[in-house]
């Protein structure tokens, strides 16, 4: 594998537990959005491969309704933390140490839905993520959807006005600044070996894959994202009510820059 690679894996195994919390604790309004979208499309009797799962957190959301799943991730230690997480919620997931450029294990056509949600955040080369789209599209059935994943260039800037204020005067960090103004999308090292895109950048590599139909564009967060401290403190019913509008608003594209992640669904012709 690339050094890039690599480096990827070794940063998600040292600690599995905290890509778990970032989903069920940190960040649960991406999850509520992004399960209620994801349920329009996915049926219980549906086989599902997780590419990039990570923890398990969406494995073992479809699990317990019923369906096949078979996480694969790069990180061996977030394979381990998947299977003891389903063990824990008392449901069954296969789930091998892979990588999304080589799904050979694989026969073609396997698969009604294919997960893609984290490989794109890692893949610094077109070639690559391209590369990545053509192998969920060989697994996956006709007929199936594909549900693939991006980290949003201004995404960052939300990050950086809720979280860390000070990145706008540093200078290490104007290269990404200079890039958002020219709504461009960027390969770089972050918080590991990234790729950041726009949303005309992100429509544009599903486009080069043939045999892909769009469906739906969404943000994950919604519009929730630069407000992730004031819902932690607001009171359960408001909250509630804040998660239910950004479902009801994030596929609205006016509004697709107010999430940190972006979600294309596609179907295979």
């Amino acid at each position: 594998m690339k050094k890039e690679i690599l480096e990827v894996q070794r940063h998600y195994d040292v600690n599995p537990q905290k890509e778990w919390d970032r989903l069920k604790i940190r960040h649960p309004y991406e999850k509520y959005i992004t399960t209620r979208m994801m349920d329009r499309y996915v049926k219980p009797h549906h086989k599902i491969l997780d590419i990039g799962g990570g923890p398990g957190h969406y494995a073992i959301y479809f699990s317990l309704k019923g369906n096949d799943v078979t996480l694969v991730d790069l990180s061996n230690e977030n394979v381990k933390y998947a299977k003891k997480k389903a063990h824990q919620y008392k449901t069954k997931i296969s789930a091998c140490q892979g990588n999304a450029l080589d799904l050979s294990a694989f026969a073609d056509n396997t698969f009604d839905i294919v997960f893609l949600m984290g490989p794109l955040y890692h893949l610094l080369d077109e070639e690559d993520r391209l590369n990545a789209l053509k192998e969920a599209k060989r697994v996956l059935k006709t007929g199936g959807y594909l549900f693939a994943s991006f980290i949003l260039m201004f995404g960052g800037v939300i990050f950086c006005l809720r979280d860390l204020r000070g990145a706008i005067l540093d200078s290490g960090e104007r290269r990404y600044f200079d890039t958002v103004l020219r709504n461009e999308s960027l390969s770089f090292e972050g918080f590991t070996h990234s790729y950041m895109c726009t949303v005309k950048d992100a429509k544009g590599l599903l486009d080069k894959v043939k045999g892909f139909r769009t469906e739906t564009i969404f943000s994950q967060e919604g519009n929730l994202a630069p407000y992730l401290h004031l819902l932690a403190n607001t009171p359960f019913k408001q909250r509630m009510a804040w998660y239910e509008f950004g479902y009801q608003i994030c596929d609205n594209e006016n509004y697709l820059t107010h999430g940190e992640h972006l979600l294309i669904i596609s179907s295979k012709l």
